[in-house]
């Protein structure tokens, strides 16, 4: 044994004498064993599972000589009186003894657990305060050691159906003899356990069972039950009507969701079916002032449901109260917003280079027009005098304004005349190209896209919409600051809306297509949605802004401490690894891809009018405006000075 086991076993025999903690033995103790004790050996000689076994009786039955080979690491014995007690202090001391195992089942790689009694109102106390204190877990096994019947034991049957337990019932004759039996589970009113094998009348004998011990009996589900599963269906989902026979009226419907397409092959594998049973508020669930959850969240809580068949984000909130499988993907949000008709953008003729350009074009002015007004300074005083710069100031001046020169050139200098040239060829190129530029854009529009960030809401007039009683809500709403708190709180100003999943095609459809409103949900079924407004409409009036928010895990979830989820971890692994949900996703949804990164820009060919040039014309009237009140001022100055 571990050091931190044994120090733990030490405190559960020296802090656990109220419980009735008899005494610990070890491997290799010697005493006479009764019944119970052969019993005990054959068994776990043959289950040959290395743990440390924890006795709970409420007999004063000395349990020496149990095998080294059930039990390694040692066996614990504890003993809980009922004869002449209280049942409140048999309530308490039970309680006290589940607890401590619960703790040795933390420090141990598992344990197994072994109730002898022949009371039934003992063995149903037992198996309550387990389920309560989840010691009963698929890593822990329980054998259940008695001499009653099989209709004495109808009260724990199902608690043996749903762990992994067996049941020893010895024979009341002098002759040692045992049956052990197996209860599958999802079993119908009436059946009898599955008997795995008899204890050999010869005590040296080895037990050889006819079936394997401790079962994996939920990998795959022997009786072929109907389990019950939870969905909330979103109004984006197609439904397709086929023909038959078997089905009433001869018609069947398939709701074409990956989801359910999922579940159907997890449950043809695992030998089940299924029923769904929506929750009424079409909610995910969230978290009550009174510690309940809301939708399907609080159906697994009060275990009205097997499982989930719509997937859930794993967030730490739920995760106290259901179990979760395999992450099956990572979700995302995103926000959908209207996608508006191409426009002309009226400054589109600053558009053909970008500000370094003309940045650098300026630049390149001032130092043409430095070089031919400095250089001539360093001439001689005669050769000045036939030096005029403002004839070549306007030359520059003049070359850039595509203008002819309107100055003579005779008497230039020749290295005059070298600057002048080159930059009449650079100024040439650059006009050259910025004119075949301005003629290619003035044939396109743009598409508007104001939202592209979370941010870019706060500085918007539009209302945000989320699905009620989902993760996407209540990490608005939950958040105490930051960007998410900002966004929550619109809702003062009627700009924040929780809507029923029910409803949001119809937001979709007469709110977010208007502009007045911005949906931000799950981004598959955003794509599902959008696709299926392209499909109807045969445009994109929507888009997804870039930014991705709010990134969680989806998974399968079941009912907390569910004997199921270790069955659908595999499947859910397998379909992660082959892919297969994201082909489904695809494949039911037409046009999946068509809205997803639609043009930014779309050529047309039409007449240019005011819409296309206006921004020019207000150039025109700016440069004419300046003009004006330079001439209001060269005529008022003079009159002043006077």
């Amino acid at each position: 044994m571990g050091v931190t086991t044994v120090v733990l076993l030490f405190i559960l025999i020296t802090e656990s004498c109220s419980a009735g903690v008899q005494q610990l033995y070890v491997p290799g103790s010697v005493g006479k064993a009764g019944m119970e004790v052969e019993a005990l050996n054959a068994v776990l000689g043959a289950a040959s599972h290395p743990a440390f076994v924890v006795i709970v009786t409420e007999k004063k039955t000395p349990f020496v000589g149990v095998s080294e080979v059930g039990a390694p690491w040692g066996v614990g014995v504890f003993e809980v009186a009922t004869d002449g007690q209280d049942a409140n202090k048999t309530q308490a001391q039970l309680s006290q003894v589940v607890s401590q195992a619960h703790q040795l089942r933390w420090v141990s790689w598992f344990i197994t657990m072994v109730v002898v009694s022949d009371d039934p109102a003992f063995l149903a106390e037992f198996t309550e305060w387990s389920f309560k204190n989840r010691l009963l877990v698929w890593s822990t096994k329980l054998l259940i050691l008695t001499r009653l019947p099989f209709h004495s034991l109808s009260h724990i049957r199902s608690t043996l159906a749903m762990t992994n337990s067996m049941l020893i019932i010895l024979t009341n004759t002098s002759v040692y003899k045992c049956f052990v039996y197996v209860e599958l589970p999802y079993g119908t009113e009436g059946s009898q356990p599955h008997e795995v094998g008899t204890c050999p009348a010869q005590k040296k004998q080895a037990f050889t069972p006819r079936r394997p011990l401790f079962p994996e009996k939920f990998e795959r589900l022997a009786n072929g039950p109907t389990l019950k599963v939870t969905y909330v269906e979103y109004s984006s989902t197609k439904r397709l009507i086929v023909d038959d026979p078997g089905a009433p009226g001869g018609k069947r419907i398939i709701i074409l969701d990956p989801e359910i397409r999922l579940f159907e092959l997890i449950a043809q594998n695992m030998n089940f079916t299924f029923e769904i049973n929506s929750p009424a508020d079409e909610a995910w669930g969230v978290e009550m002032p009174n510690g309940s959850f809301t939708g399907m969240v609080g159906m697994l809580q009060r275990k009205e449901v097997d499982l989930s068949l719509s997937l859930l984000h794993t967030t730490f909130v739920r995760y106290r109260v259901v179990d979760f499988t395999f992450p099956l993907t990572v979700w995302h949000s995103r926000i959908v917003v209207q996608r508006k008709d191409p426009e002309v953008d009226p400054w589109g003729f600053v558009i053909p280079m970008k500000p370094l350009v003309w940045l650098a074009l300026f630049l390149a002015l001032i130092v043409v027009l430095l070089v031919m007004v400095m250089l001539p300074m360093f001439l001689p005083e005669d050769m000045l005098v036939h030096t005029k710069i403002s004839p070549t100031v306007q030359g520059c001046l003049r070359v850039l304004l595509q203008e002819d020169l309107g100055v003579k050139v005779r008497g230039w200098w020749w290295w005059q005349r070298v600057v002048l040239g080159v930059w009449m060829m650079m100024v040439l190129v650059t006009i050259q190209s910025y004119a075949g530029n301005l003629m290619s854009l003035l044939a396109v529009r743009y598409t508007p896209l104001p939202i592209q960030m979370l941010k870019d809401i706060l500085h918007s007039p539009v209302i945000v919409i989320t699905p009620k009683g989902t993760t996407q809500a209540s990490s608005f709403l939950d958040a105490e600051r930051g960007l998410l708190r900002q966004i929550a709180d619109l809702r003062h100003e009627g700009r924040f809306q929780p809507i029923y999943v029910s409803a949001l095609n119809y937001y979709l459809d007469q709110h977010v297509r208007r502009g007045t409103h911005v949906l931000v949900l799950l981004d598959s079924r955003t794509t599902v949605m959008v696709a299926n407004d392209f499909s109807d409409k045969g445009r994109c009036d929507f888009y997804h802004a870039k930014e991705e928010i709010l990134p969680m895990l989806a998974a399968i979830a079941v009912p907390k401490g569910s004997p199921l989820l270790l069955a659908l971890n595999s499947r859910v692994l397998s379909v992660v690894e082959s892919g297969i949900y994201y082909h489904w996703l695809k494949l039911y949804t037409p046009n999946f891809t068509s809205c997803l990164n639609p043009p930014k820009k779309v050529a047309v060919r039409t007449k240019l009018g005011l819409t296309n040039l206006w921004g020019m014309f207000v150039v025109q009237a700016g440069g004419y405006s300046i003009c004006l009140l330079i001439f209001c001022l060269e005529w008022v100055y003079p009159r002043l000075c006077h």
